[in-house]
């Protein structure tokens, strides 16, 4: 029988493993030309047919609360089922796996900038520092260090994409 903390480090493996193998789908699937709407139709489809048996009870239960909150729960769902998992996976028709892996690498800190814009958390200096550090991170990644894409605003479609799905992502994320 396995341990608790075994049972639990394998479950975060796997979630590592289906969020980066998300990427690797999506990139297969443009290679397919299938639309990324449809591919993130169906993904979410097979998710709520395998997770519905397990939630819809308490979902019921709690419809009530469901119902007066359902403004928040709407924006939380457009911001992440709908536009950050289409817009990643039509990113991938235009960009390479690694970038997007990248630039998604870098949400936390976009989290701590929407959280310092709404007033959701107090930012301190360094917080916010860091945050400046990481936008040239992506700025390095976006441009591919070549800064003069920067200043003539010649970047690859897919990666500023990648940026607009990022952004969505982190809105998500500060407003949860």
């Amino acid at each position: 029988m396995l341990s608790k903390n075994k049972i639990a480090y394998i479950l975060l493996i796997l979630a590592t493993l289906f969020w980066s193998g998300n990427f690797i789908v999506g990139k297969a699937a443009s290679l397919f030309e299938i639309p990324p709407f449809t591919l993130n139709f169906y993904r979410w489809s097979c998710a709520w047919l395998i997770l519905a048996p397990f939630t819809l009870k308490e979902i019921f239960m709690k419809k009530n609360y469901i119902l007066k909150n359902i403004k928040l729960i709407l924006i939380l769902g457009i911001t992440s089922i709908t536009v950050f998992n289409s817009i990643v996976y039509y990113s991938l028709n235009f960009t390479q796996v690694i970038s997007g892996v990248l630039m998604i690498s870098t949400i936390p800190v976009m989290i701590i900038f929407f959280c310092w814009v709404f007033k959701i958390e107090k930012t301190n200096y360094y917080q916010i520092l860091g945050v400046i550090f990481s936008l040239f991170g992506v700025a390095v990644i976006v441009t591919k260090a070549d800064f003069d894409k920067l200043l003539n605003l010649n970047f690859n479609k897919g990666d500023l994409w990648m940026v607009v799905a990022m952004l969505s992502w982190a809105m998500y994320s500060a407003l949860l």
